[in-house]
């Protein structure tokens, strides 16, 4: 019982902690400059009697102190979360085992709340995650049910190599049977292209926008816009085809550089985006995935995510609250899943199949 105490409060004290690396992360911020926590619109340094784990988003009615600046309910639940994880782990699974598996859960909370707000896993959480589990094998070799340390560290390695060649495969499978997504307008719908920086670019069709660095990752894709009608640099273009590439525009009557097209607007009638089955990240998220639970683990928690994920996109569909290209993160459900086999996944799939 005392594991589990101790789990719940330090699970809701580094959930704190969590917070702080999921904010700072992908905004490229130090995790250790400034040192306390700050409220992202006045900048202000939160004192510590405003920033208890869980209540002290309650006592401030979720909102800064000073600034008055709504503050995000993530905090309260990533605290909560992290709490319950902790405990129940502590409840479950034998000491020390428990100690690597909160690690392995806080990278998992990381990259699921990054995700979900980025569509993006950060390199540092997944490859930090490769290499803890691999090296927490070693230390607790419970991670994988066995006592031998080189039969743990073997599972590991493999776990970790047969995950990421899996969800490879996956993705290269996907993008050869869905790589393009065809949106059809209802008649036709105003568009414009705007140039955001050096090194990205975006499309906007009824407000809204398909940029460069989400569907442009590699040279040869591209994004085909059948136009009913368009004004490219003053030139009138009618009824036809423009296909923009991540340097270039082609039409009917010309290739420019994107850095000369100073002004296009129309009205279009479809587009075809390039589609990926899989991101990168998602391959690296799965590979530190099966440092820690093995290449079983790896074959349930993909079965599991492509489950959770079909009833929730079904879900949102159905309550028509997505955009039409819209893209569903899939970490998140990959956590999920890897959760579930450690939390009792294994053991029920062991014993369905009569294996002990």
């Amino acid at each position: 019982m005392s594991s589990v105490l101790i789990g719940l409060l330090l699970g809701a004290s580094l959930g704190s902690f969590l917070n702080v690396c999921i904010y700072r992360i992908p905004r490229n911020i130090s995790l250790v400059n400034p040192s306390r926590s700050f409220c992202p619109n006045c900048l202000r340094q939160i004192p510590w009697y405003e920033n208890v784990p869980v209540f002290g988003w309650f006592l401030l009615r979720g909102r800064c102190s000073q600034c008055g600046q709504p503050i995000s309910f993530r905090y309260p639940v990533v605290e909560l979360l992290t709490a319950v994880l902790y405990a129940v782990c502590a409840a479950i699974v034998p000491f020390p085992t428990f100690l690597s598996l909160w690690i392995f859960f806080s990278l998992l909370i990381i990259a699921t709340f990054v995700d979900l707000e980025f569509l993006v896993i950060p390199d540092v959480v997944s490859k930090s995650g490769i290499v803890a589990g691999i090296v927490l094998s070693l230390i607790t070799p419970g991670l994988h049910h066995t006592v031998s340390r080189l039969g743990a560290v073997t599972q590991s390695v493999v776990g970790c190599l047969s995950g990421a060649a899996l969800l490879l495969l996956i993705g290269v499978l996907g993008r050869l049977a869905f790589g393009r997504h065809r949106i059809q307008m209802i008649g036709s719908a105003p568009f414009r292209f705007e140039i955001l920086s050096e090194n990205d670019a975006q499309i906007v069709i009824n407000e809204e926008s398909f940029q460069w660095q989400e569907y442009l990752s590699r040279k040869r894709d591209k994004i085909v816009v059948r136009v009913e009608d368009a004004t490219l640099n003053g030139k009138l273009y009618k009824d036809c085809v423009f296909t923009f590439f991540y340097d270039r525009l082609t039409t009917p009557r010309l290739t420019l550089p994107l850095e000369e097209v100073t002004n296009l607007t129309g009205h279009a009638e479809s587009i075809i985006l390039p589609r990926e089955a899989m991101g990168l990240g998602d391959v690296k998220l799965i590979a530190a995935i099966g440092a820690f639970t093995g290449w079983q683990g790896v074959l349930f928690t993909i079965a599991a995510a492509s489950v959770f994920g079909s009833v929730y996109g079904l879900g949102v569909a159905a309550a028509r609250r997505r955009e039409w290209s819209s893209k569903v993160p899939f970490g998140p459900f990959l956590a999920l899943g890897s959760i579930v086999w450690v939390l009792g996944g294994r053991d029920a799939v062991f014993q369905f199949f009569g294996v002990y």
